[in-house]
Parts: C-alpha cells; sequence; structure tokens
C-alpha cells in the first residue's frame, strides 16, 4: 500500500507554474528550438570531434566507452549529412526522451503536478541541459537510466516480469552508452535491502532484467574479450586510479560533495539530499535506492580518485522525481530560492552561448591580445590582483579559442601538411585527431596517433607508416615530444593564428620506428 501524500504546505505564487501540463509543455519545445538552432551555429567541443571519428569506423565497442555515442552521431549524419547538428541531434533527442520518461513516473508516483514538475526540472536542470545537447557517452545514458526506473516501478507494483524485462533493455541500452549503468543494479540491490515483504519480486524482477541487460551488453564483452579487455581495464584505471602518494583523499571527496550539491542548481541539490532521506514512504524509498547507490559509489571513488563532475549524475535523475514529489511539503522560501537560481541559471547559460554564437568572428582579434591590467594595478594598488585578473582572463581567452579555433587550426594544417613533403600526419593527442578529421576529413586517411593509437583506432594499421615521415601536430598543448619517435627528429616550429590564443606547434621528423614506443 502506498502511503499518502503529506499534508501540503501553502503554495507560493511565483512556483504555481510549474504545476501545470501547458507550461512543461512549452518549456520542452522552446528548449528544443533553442538547442537545435545553437547546435547548428556552435562548433564543436574536442570529444565531440573525438566520437566523430568513432562514426566514421563503426565498432562494437571503443577504447574509452560503448558504442552508442558512435552510433547515435552515424544516424544523425545519415540524415544530416557533415555537420555540428548531425552530431548533436541524438543529444537533443535524448532530453525529450528524459523529460517525458522522468514526467511519467513522477506522475505515475505522485499525481498530475508533480509529474510536470519532475519534467520541467529534467528539462532545466544544468547537467541535464547540457548533458542534452553536447554528445557524449551520457547523453543516452540519462533517458535510459530514466525509463529503466519506470519500468521498474511497474514490475515492483504489479510484480510483472513483463515490465521487469523492460528495465531490463533500457538497462542494457544504457550500458551500451556508458558502464556506469551497472550502478541501477546497485539501486535496485539497495532497494531489496529497504523493501521487507517484497524482497522476493525485487530479487525475480533485478534477475529477469540483470539477464535482459546482459543480453544488450553482449557485443561488448566480445569486442572486449578480442582486445584484450582494453575498454574496462581503461575504466576502472580511470575511475580509481590513487593520483597522489597517500591512501585517502579528503580534498577530493570535499570537493565531490561541493559539486553533488550545485550539478543541478543549489537549491535543488540540497532539496534532493532532503527528500532522499525519507525511506518511511515506498514511493521514495524506492527513489532514493538509486540516489543513495549513485552518491555512494562515487564517494568512495573520490577517496582514491579525482570525480569528475558528469560521473554521479544519474543520482539527481531520481533525486529531482524526489524534489517534484515532495514540492508542497518544502517551505516559500526554499521553493522560490530554488527557482529562482535554476532560472538564473539557464538564463545566464543561454545568453553566453547565443552571445558565443552571434559573436564567435568578432571575438577572434580579443582571442589573441593580451590584455593590459595596469589599470586594476592603479586603481588598486596591487600588482597580485593585477596579475591574477591578466592569467584569468588568458585562461578565458584559451578555452574560448579552443571552442572558435579549431576550424583556423585544421585548415592550416592542412595547408603545412601538403607543403611539408610529410607521409603522415602525427597527432598529439585524440583530441586533435578528432579536430583534424572532423574539419578537414581529407587529412583522416593520412592521421596517426602513436600513444595508445591502436587501443583507440585499431582500424588504423600503423605499420604502413615504418621509416616514413611525420609532421607531428601539437595544439593546443605542448611537449609531447615524439622526436624519440623517429630516427631523425626535427625542429618545432610554432604557427601563430589569428584569433586563436594558444600557437599551433609543427616537426616535420624523418623515418618513424612504431618499435619505439614505450606505453605505459
Amino acid at each position: 500500500m502506498v502511503a499518502p501524500s503529506p499534508s501540503p504546505l501553502p503554495r507560493a505564487p511565483i512556483e504555481r507554474f510549474i504545476d501545470r501540463e501547458g507550461w512543461f509543455w512549452g518549456i520542452l519545445a522552446a528548449t528544443v528550438a533553442w538547442k537545435c538552432a545553437a547546435g547548428a551555429g556552435l562548433g564543436l567541443i574536442f570529444d565531440e570531434c573525438y566520437y566523430w571519428v568513432w562514426s566514421l569506423h563503426p565498432q562494437a565497442c571503443y577504447f574509452d566507452h560503448p558504442p552508442l555515442v558512435s552510433w547515435s552521431i552515424m544516424a544523425g549524419r545519415s540524415m544530416l549529412g557533415h555537420q555540428e547538428l548531425a552530431v548533436r541531434l541524438g543529444a537533443i533527442l535524448s532530453g525529450i526522451v528524459l523529460s517525458l520518461a522522468g514526467r511519467i513516473l513522477a506522475r505515475e508516483q505522485f499525481g498530475e503536478a508533480a509529474g510536470n514538475r519532475a519534467g520541467i526540472f529534467l528539462t532545466l536542470a544544468p547537467i541535464f541541459a547540457g548533458n542534452a545537447f553536447l554528445m557524449t557517452p551520457d547523453t543516452w545514458l540519462a533517458p535510459a537510466w530514466a525509463l529503466a526506473m519506470l519500468f521498474a516501478w511497474k514490475g515492483f507494483q504489479k510484480n510483472s516480469l513483463l515490465w521487469w524485462g523492460a528495465s531490463g533493455a533500457a538497462a542494457g541500452v544504457g550500458l551500451l552508452s556508458k558502464y556506469t549503468m551497472i550502478l541501477f543494479f546497485g539501486g535496485l540491490a539497495l532497494l531489496w535491502i529497504t523493501s521487507p515483504g517484497k524482497r522476493g519480486r525485487v530479487f525475480l524482477g533485478s534477475l529477469a532484467a540483470g539477464i535482459v541487460a546482459l543480453i544488450f551488453f553482449i557485443p561488448v564483452i566480445r569486442w572486449n574479450a578480442a582486445h584484450h579487455w582494453a575498454s574496462f581495464a581503461h575504466q576502472i584505471h580511470h575511475g580509481f586510479r590513487n593520483e597522489q602518494a597517500v591512501w585517502i583523499h579528503f580534498d577530493f571527496l570535499a570537493n565531490y560533495a561541493l559539486f553533488l550539491v550545485v550539478l543541478v542548481s543549489p537549491g535543488l541539490g540540497l532539496l534532493c539530499f532532503r527528500s532522499a532521506a525519507n525511506f518511511a514512504d515506498e514511493r521514495f524509498r524506492f527513489l532514493a535506492a538509486f540516489f543513495w547507490a549513485v552518491v555512494a559509489f562515487f564517494a568512495c571513488s573520490a577517496l582514491k580518485a579525482h570525480i569528475e563532475a558528469n560521473w554521479p549524475m544519474m543520482a539527481f535523475v531520481s533525486g529531482l522525481i524526489l524534489v517534484a514529489g515532495d514540492w508542497e511539503r518544502y517551505g516559500a522560501a526554499w521553493k522560490r530560492a530554488s527557482l529562482l537560481i535554476l532560472a538564473i541559471a539557464d538564463v545566464v547559460a543561454v545568453l553566453a552561448l547565443s552571445l558565443l554564437i552571434l559573436a564567435g568572428s568578432s571575438l577572434t582579434p580579443w582571442l589573441s591580445a593580451r590584455p593590459d591590467m595596469g589599470w586594476i594595478k592603479c586603481w588598486t594598488g596591487s600588482p597580485v590582483l593585477a596579475r591574477e585578473a591578466e592569467r584569468n582572463i588568458a585562461d578565458l581567452q584559451a578555452k574560448l579559442s579552443e571552442i572558435l579555433g579549431p576550424r583556423e587550426v585544421a585548415a592550416r594544417v592542412a595547408v603545412e601538411f601538403r607543403s611539408s613533403g610529410a607521409d603522415f600526419l602525427c597527432a598529439d593527442t585524440y583530441q586533435t585527431f578528432g579536430i583534424l578529421t572532423y574539419y578537414q576529413p581529407e587529412l583522416e586517411s593520412f592521421l596517426w596517433l602513436p600513444i595508445h593509437g591502436q587501443e583507440r583506432f585499431p582500424w588504423i594499421h600503423e605499420g604502413a607508416w615504418n621509416g616514413r615521415n611525420g609532421l607531428t601536430v601539437e595544439w593546443p598543448r605542448t611537449g609531447c615530444n615524439f622526436n624519440q619517435l623517429f630516427r631523425e627528429g626535427g625542429q618545432t616550429r610554432q604557427v601563430f593564428l589569428p584569433g586563436v590564443a594558444r600557437p599551433l606547434s609543427l616537426t616535420l621528423n624523418k623515418g618513424y620506428d612504431p618499435s619505439r614506443i614505450r606505453e605505459e
């Protein structure tokens, strides 16, 4: 028996609109329209270019992640061709699925108004809004997680293996997107622990879901078995590597706790933790199981390694549904503040991206200019503040040039390669490899990545470059020192491009020798 909803507190006028179905559909439609326009106008980030390379070479898995991000880009490319929106089309669609799945689950558990609230929160929360704009492995993980929870709730309530099987299918899709989908079954384990009297149905349902998910995941397992378990090993090392010579990193744990609160905006983030503490109500207990399983897992990981902001984001799929269901118990001040902070965060993000798209080319002179912060020194009398301001502006210039600069960098590399007489191009990183492939497609057949290249791009046969001359390309970072991989090293030359904060470094080396690679 589901416990009755608590008596609601008086509702503030400012937050009543999020209860209404019309507002949900209006916000969703406006968000999708803006993302389509922005997605077509904003250049790809480095990782999106890298995943574009994957889409040109379909595999059952890749060194970094399972294949769904590649398949999604491949589908977008088949419809829209070689353009930015083709890469991001799957991400925009994933945001629609996430919002709808979350809305349906919240509506079934807490009623129509809560469903509309949950849909709006999942559409506008910064971490999910960004995840449904840029194409990454997290893109389809979020809606798969939401659908797996929705179907698991139906299976839990109706004691139906059919619904549990559907939950497993959704989890299987999530596993094809990112390995952290396995934490969904950690949530089921926590649900089993906290559900006395219903543990039998949870166990059988989880078993059915696990079998179905495993069937979906078999191609990834087979690929790993054929490639020395490279992808599994890479992710385990990436998530649990101890980065310093200490046993426990309390600083990493503190940073993790801080950004957990701000991922979905500070107000909503705090409310997620408040509502996830309610285990008395079966509906809250169900959602909290999936929240705490993710939060606890990455808290343990944070004791050893630095946790990136997107890793624990799945906790807040159920977290925001909890907030939507518990909304009427919060005080009016909490609700007003949470909505205001959320609105400010979204407006700032939309304005910043819109200005970046509209003023992109006009920003290029500023991006390569050295700012004069002497006025700060004169006004404050502090050379320290002036240096800090100059450093911050330089960092901003570098970040913006990484969005606006790749097209110009790739075009210049193509010119330099043709005039150099080199046989192939050595990219310093996989991000550089992706940039050159996307913005200068004719260079792809000449590209090679010496460090971990065979793992990342197993379709390339590096033996073809043995004894050949290679032009090493470094941008935006420098210092890869590939000279040791050639029998005759060359001198590095820096090329400064208008509007690009960091120079392009080029080195012509002779006599590539793959046997000199010593990968760690």
